[in-house]
């Protein structure tokens, strides 16, 4: 029986176990990226890999006459048009709603609280003073008014990441506060409004999927009813923050920092290509109090493994 075709882009670089594991079940064609397609091999293939920074709209699923799967080693869907996908039968596999699996997929938090620690402490510019010659800890130290003890976090989205983060919080003996109209979790103080969790709050950290009701739910308003001198990070999707309202924010001193693994319009096409013009890129530049990472939440070799391999084994069962 033969084997039905998949296609897969060299710019999602699977680790090569899952590469050997798919050819198992699969004739794979590979191209470099959704720029290499050609209309010939689209309407052959059966399924394929949709990458972030490339759009699968309905432009590009006409062209997949045969097409029954997409698949995305992803808990966004944003760069997919699935409305449309499902008008045509076709089916979106992602790790959007795999909440089982991802409960041991632990590196986004991890690296949210890396960033609370980036930006509180001030490690990149330690770093850099280091490097430069200086040795002088106190200088840093007076502009650290307050150790993570004495202050308190807020957690936007109490889901699978939110509840992990909230837990490190607790670790380090912080107050936790949380704002999630669907949970309910009596281990930490749940806030029924989200500017009642901004007014208690001297760190924020999101961890809401990105909708339209979310969108732009960090905004100006949110930002200054949190206490002056207080911090935002955000590990989970560009856009739910807005960033001009953060950058003035940051320039006018309200905020002391925040810590970004996420910018808006960072899965749209040429998003790289103007990365340099990007004002939060360009303020960081200049300024101690912004830390900003390329989407390495869920960047460790183990996760990536994890998640490749989960998301081609729903593949297989979806197309039995």
């Amino acid at each position: 029986m033969s084997k039905p075709e998949l296609l897969y882009y060299e710019v999602l670089d699977f680790q090569p176990d899952t590469l050997e594991y798919i050819n198992k079940f699969f004739n794979v064609i590979t191209l470099r990226d959704p720029n290499s397609d050609s209309d010939e091999i689209l309407k052959r293939v059966k399924a394929l890999f949709a990458p972030m920074g490339f759009l699968f709209d309905k432009c590009k699923i006409d062209k997949c006459e045969n097409l029954q799967l997409i698949g995305s080693p992803t808990t966004g869907t944003h760069h997919i048009d699935v409305e449309y996908a499902n008008k045509r039968n076709i089916s979106v596999c992602s790790l959007k709603n795999q909440q089982r699996f991802l409960s041991k997929i632990t590196p986004t938090a991890e690296l949210a609280w890396g960033l609370v620690l980036a930006v509180t402490r001030q490690i990149p510019q330690a770093h850099d003073s280091v490097c430069e010659g200086n040795w002088n800890g106190r200088i840093l130290g007076e502009q650290t008014p307050r150790m993570l003890s004495a202050m308190t976090l807020g957690i936007i989205g109490l889901g699978r990441l939110g509840s992990i983060v909230a837990g490190y919080g607790k670790a380090f003996n912080m107050k936790v506060f949380y704002y999630d109209p669907y949970i309910n979790d009596d281990r930490h103080i749940r806030c029924e409004t989200l500017h009642e969790l901004a007014k208690l709050s001297d760190i924020v950290s999101i961890h809401a999927h990105l909708t339209k009701e979310t969108e732009s739910l960090v905004d100006s308003e949110f930002i200054h009813n949190m206490p002056k001198g207080s911090f935002i990070i955000n590990t989970a999707r560009g856009g739910i923050v807005d960033e001009d309202d953060l950058l003035n924010a940051l320039k006018s001193g309200y905020l002391a920092g925040a810590g970004l693994d996420m910018l808006e319009g960072e899965h749209l096409p040429g998003f790289k290509e103007r990365l340099s013009e990007h004002p939060l890129i360009k303020y960081a530049k200049n300024h101690d109090n912004l830390v900003i990472t390329p989407k390495i939440g869920g960047c460790t070799i183990d996760a990536w493994g994890k998640t490749e391999r989960h998301i081609v084994d729903l593949i297989i069962e979806e197309l039995k």
